[in-house]
């Protein structure tokens, strides 16, 4: 149809008329026209509104999960993404407890913890790989493309995992060697809903605060943004799932009196 694909770092946009994105690939820059752009710039977001003078209401939250092999056959291969809502208290030792109370890093997780936690199994009937998650982090910070993570999420996870699933007990103490430790940001508005629609600087929309749903959702927020763009007729939810939802401030004062925002 016409189209061209382009990848590079864009380093400059002047909105007013058109727009112009300054871009930088291959130590070359250069710039593109557009009467249109859609910022889905994940946790860097926010970085590229700033470059049309655009303050957005995203924070960035870094999450982990690990993987490993389940040689002991801990979990059923049939068994559903299961997620365990209570909120609980890691079953540490009294000597592990002392231990870990010496260590500011640390000692946090002695106190009554979220609950949220999640495993299932990852490969299919004939995979033997299951994947644990859980998003206690709350602490917002600048999003980095090698994150830094934290050495001791793997044996935390998986604690408080086997309280709902005790035959995970068996991996404590002795997680498999080729686990897979990794982690990214959950990019997030104060009340956890995101930002589909237009932005404040005419001809920019936004795909963005998807938090730790994107992947669950993005079919549908592609297709709610392309709503929006084309001027196309919109669902009852595409207001308040867009930066419209801040002019309703019922609305705004129900979503920040919840308790829970659905963190994952």
């Amino acid at each position: 149809m016409g189209g061209r694909f382009l990848q590079a770092r864009v380093t400059g946009i002047a909105a007013g008329g058109r727009l112009t994105l300054d871009l930088e690939a291959n130590r070359e820059r250069g710039a593109v026209r557009a009467d249109i752009i859609v910022n889905a710039a994940g946790p860097f977001a926010a970085h590229i509104a700033a470059l049309h003078d655009e303050t957005l209401p995203i924070v960035n939250v870094l999450q982990q999960k690990i993987a490993i092999p389940d040689r002991q056959n801990a979990i059923s291969r049939q068994m559903p993404f299961v997620i365990d809502l209570d909120g609980q208290t890691v079953a540490w030792t009294a000597e592990e407890r002392d231990a870990l109370a010496g260590d500011a890093s640390i000692s946090k997780f002695l106190q009554p913890m979220p609950g949220n936690i999640h495993c299932r199994p990852d490969g299919g009937e004939r995979g033997q790989w299951i994947k644990l998650g859980w998003a206690y982090n709350v602490t917002p910070s600048e999003p980095s493309r090698e994150p830094e993570l934290d050495a001791n999420f793997p044996e935390i996870v998986l604690r408080a995992a086997s309280r709902l699933l005790p035959r995970l007990k068996c991996y404590i103490g002795s997680i498999p060697r080729e686990r897979s430790h990794y982690g990214g940001y959950y990019p997030m508005t104060a009340e956890n809903w995101p930002l589909i629609g237009p932005s404040r600087t005419p001809g920019v929309f936004l795909a963005a605060a998807l938090s730790g749903y994107g992947t669950m959702s993005a079919c549908a927020v592609g297709d709610l943004c392309a709503r929006w763009i084309v001027g196309t007729a919109l669902p009852l939810f595409a207001k308040p799932l867009s930066m419209e939802r801040y002019k309703d401030q019922d609305l705004m004062a129900q979503l920040q009196s919840n308790k829970s925002r659905g963190l994952l």
